[in-house]
């Protein structure tokens, strides 16, 4: 998986999310647009709507940015005019986000930075006059750079915007309050749980707008980038709704009010990532089948990837379950998993040197993905409540995929490349 270098406006996301304790600001970046930029930032950050346990984060977030900016001329003069052009970008886009959050004073962006983004952007100033062109990627190098691009996108959203889980929560939590309009004070809980999706659609703007083509996948990310734009204000809306004292003071009436819109919204979001996660899931397998063909009969990288995709495959089942579903597919396809799993070990038992522990460790948690997999099998025959061990089979299942990762990382015999 490729990673994505941090651009100024990444960086900022990341800093503001965490509350740290505020610092002196340093040295101006002497560039024009950074600092009418980071300037209009400070008076947004001291303005009132923005809530006090948000202040110092934001201060820090601006004071680190001045710095990596200025570090950035400092060591390069030619790097000026890309600065400038970052910094007049930063201006326009954090100016809207941060005015639809929390209504606060947030100067526009002078004149001459406007001017900067009515031309192309200038090219890198490292070096221009000697620097030889970087070669054009391949139309399947490109393919390559989109997916993981996407697969980084989607990872991001997997472990912080659990969607269907925070819906389930949000529900629960309420489901008093909306149905009997019961004043319950600090009891109620009308927070979604997600403040906002700024980072994963920045990540997903920016993979979509890559070169080359993903047929399996591409149109699922427009339709998710959509989806997330739509309910992202209303997220936005309720996160500063929720700092207020009226909040605490007008029974919650916005919130029942936002609720109509929100619990639509979310759920078309929900909707799309998941047909966004199957797409990237079922393009990796092809993947994976088409390196399994080419790789030999008893080679240990085989007998690894042919494991990882057999337990994939039995995802496929498990993700087809329901209440009353017939469990035979699902339990036959643990049966395949079972057996490939044992002949994995046979081979990494074989080996000499003998293989990383990451690797006998990756059979280990397989081994107990297939158990907490029969036992849900077992409680949707029993037609009693198969929430714990779907739980388990989840968090065991994506335990394998880091030992996997692991388990390619240490030991070079076994990577199906």
């Amino acid at each position: 998986m490729s990673h994505r270098s941090a651009c100024a406006l990444a960086l900022l996301w990341g800093i503001s999310a965490t509350p740290v304790v505020a610092v002196t600001p340093v040295t101006p970046v002497g560039v024009e647009s950074c600092d009418a930029f980071l300037e209009a930032y400070a008076q947004c950050a001291a303005s009132p709507g923005v809530p006090e346990a948000a202040r110092p984060g934001i201060r820090q977030g601006i004071n680190t940015m001045r710095e990596s900016f200025r570090d950035s001329v400092l060591r390069n003069e030619a790097a000026r005019p890309t600065v400038a052009y970052q910094c007049a970008q930063a201006h326009e886009a954090v100016r809207k986000s941060l005015v639809d959050a929390f209504k606060c004073d947030f100067p526009a962006a002078p004149v001459a930075s406007q001017a900067l983004l009515q031309s192309p952007p200038p090219p890198p100033g490292s070096a221009r006059a000697t620097a030889r062109p970087a070669p054009a990627q391949t139309p399947e190098a490109q393919a390559v750079a989109k997916a993981n691009a996407y697969t980084e996108a989607q990872n991001h959203l997997v472990r912080s915007h659990p969607l269907e889980q925070q819906l389930a929560d949000y529900r629960r939590d309420n489901e008093r309050v909306l149905k009997l309009g019961t004043k319950l004070g600090a009891n109620a809980w009308y927070h979604f749980g997600i403040v906002d999706f700024d980072g994963v659609i920045d990540e997903l703007e920016k993979a979509v707008a890559l070169p080359g083509v993903v047929p399996e996948v591409d149109a699922q990310a427009a339709r998710l980038l959509t989806a997330l734009r739509e309910v992202n204000p209303t997220l936005k809306a309720l996160t500063r709704y929720q700092t207020t004292r009226e909040f605490k003071e007008d029974g919650f009436k916005f919130a029942r009010e936002q609720h109509a819109i929100l619990v639509p919204r979310v759920e078309a979001a929900a909707k799309a990532m998941d047909a966004y996660g199957t797409a990237l899931f079922e393009r990796e397998i092809a993947r994976d089948e088409r390196r399994l063909a080419a790789l030999p009969e008893d080679a240990p990288a085989r007998r690894l990837l042919s494991t990882s995709l057999t337990l994939r495959r039995a995802v496929r089942r498990f993700e087809a379950l329901g209440p009353k579903a017939d469990v035979a597919p699902f339990l036959a396809a643990l049966g395949e998993v079972s057996n490939a799993n044992r002949h994995l070990g046979t081979v990494l038992d074989g080996m000499s040197p003998k293989a990383n522990s990451s690797c006998t460790g990756y059979t280990d948690t397989v081994a107990s993905v297939i158990g907490h997999g029969r036992d849900v099998a077992r409680d949707i025959r029993a037609k009693s409540d198969p929430s714990q061990p779907a739980q388990r089979f989840n968090e065991t299942y994506n335990r394998s995929v880091r030992d996997l990762e692991s388990c390619h990382k240490n030991e070079s015999r076994v990577r199906p490349g």
